[in-house]
């Protein structure tokens, strides 16, 4: 008898409702892996001249960004994470190329929606650099500020609050993309 039987014999049907699993609840998925035909496909993608520069944002710190014509109230609905997220994209493991086609299949993917919410897990980048005391800039949270800020779909983005990701994603408010 496996200790999973002995313990429902053990307590009877006197308690209904438990459900029991065997996955523990500590249990984290594994980090994304970037298939090969993600890499090949990044190959031969366009890459946009963004700048790598003008931008000094460190790990801990907030980003925010909104158009002209974007309510301040929009915002900071989108700061709270009071908009419905249609999709979620993380982008831990990837190169800023990868990560550049991936968030731009994404965004194109929704351009259905009038305005669509997604939500970019970019990391604090606190894997990166020899020592503690010697830590580089994030390389994706500025790749990514950069890259919403140019793209001409994104109305805003700020980051999530802290039990979504915090500092590490962002939320991203998409307009539609029309065919005309």
């Amino acid at each position: 008898m496996s200790e999973k039987e002995d313990f429902q014999t053990l307590i009877g049907n006197r308690v209904a409702g438990i459900k029991t699993s065997n996955v523990s609840p500590d249990y984290h998925p594994p980090k994304t892996v970037v298939s090969a035909e993600k890499r090949q496909y990044a190959e031969r993608f366009e890459h946009s001249a963004i700048s790598q520069s003008g931008y000094q944002i460190g790990a801990e710190d907030e980003i925010s960004f909104r158009r002209d014509g974007v309510q301040r109230q929009i915002l900071k609905k989108l700061a709270k994470g009071e908009m419905t997220v249609y999709e979620s994209i993380d982008l831990h493991g990837m190169t800023t190329l990868e990560a550049e086609v991936y968030m731009a299949t994404t965004i194109d993917n929704q351009r259905y929606h009038h305005m669509t919410c997604i939500r970019i897990v970019h990391g604090k980048g606190y894997n990166v650099g020899d020592s503690r005391d010697n830590k580089p800039l994030p390389k994706l949270k500025n790749f990514t500020a950069r890259y919403l800020a140019e793209h001409s779909r994104v109305l805003a983005f700020t980051s999530c609050p802290a039990n979504r990701g915090g500092t590490g994603a962002v939320y991203v408010l998409l307009s539609r993309f029309d065919d005309k």
